[in-house]
């Protein structure tokens, strides 16, 4: 019996700030609902869950019913018809729960964390961290500062330099650190091209996605 149907389906419902849902919503208008694109290295995608993602993140079993929590038809694995079944509120769970409380983006100023989360969801929670460092890295070297190890580990080194960007004017404050993270994302996405050249199709858009963060 599929999960959708059964009397006992657990309540996931989209938890977190009002700036989260914000940032959720904002989200879902960009990755839209399910596509199962041969190209796309992820597999099956709904609402921007993977099931690459799903099958790894979604494994856990909280219930204790005895199935993953996103095996949605209670099949005993987690595959594209799971992606299919997952709902706008669950889609919301895993995205609170893996990157936007992960990366603690609640406490970074908007719109920063709202763009680590968006990278997160589309690349990886590490990726995201690394953009963070780079961009960081874009601002100081511009003024000779000394620039901070990219080790995707968001620590007290890398808050002080980020704090140091958005305070001293010579360093351009938080309109330069936007449009430095949001070339370090174009960068991202044109290396996956030459890496893997069937993705060239995807770039036009990417790009675009590149060029609202922050906006």
């Amino acid at each position: 019996m599929d999960r959708e149907q059964s009397d006992n389906e657990p309540e996931i419902v989209v938890r977190g700030s009002r700036r989260f849902v914000r940032a959720y919503a904002r989200l879902l208008g960009i990755e839209g609902s399910f596509v199962d694109d041969p190209v796309d290295r992820g597999g099956a995608t709904k609402y921007g869950i993977s099931l690459r993602f799903l099958a790894t993140e979604g494994a856990f079993d909280e219930n204790g019913d005895g199935y993953a929590d996103y095996d949605l038809d209670m099949d005993g694995d987690i595959d594209g018809r799971d992606v299919r079944l997952i709902t706008v509120d669950q889609a919301g769970y895993l995205y609170h729960r893996f990157f936007w409380a992960a990366l603690d983006c609640e406490s970074f100023p908007e719109p920063i964390g709202e763009m680590l989360f968006d990278q997160a969801v589309n690349g990886g929670a590490k990726a995201a961290r690394k953009l963070l460092q780079r961009a960081i890295n874009a601002c100081l070297a511009r003024t000779g500062y000394s620039m901070i190890e990219v080790d995707a580990k968001i620590g007290p080194e890398t808050r002080r330099a980020l704090d140091r960007v958005l305070t001293i004017d010579r360093l351009g404050g938080m309109e330069a650190f936007v449009e430095a993270f949001r070339e370090e994302v174009r960068d991202r996405y044109r290396a996956i091209v030459r890496r893997y050249p069937d993705q060239k199709r995807f770039l036009r858009g990417w790009l675009n996605r590149a060029d609202e963060l922050g906006r």
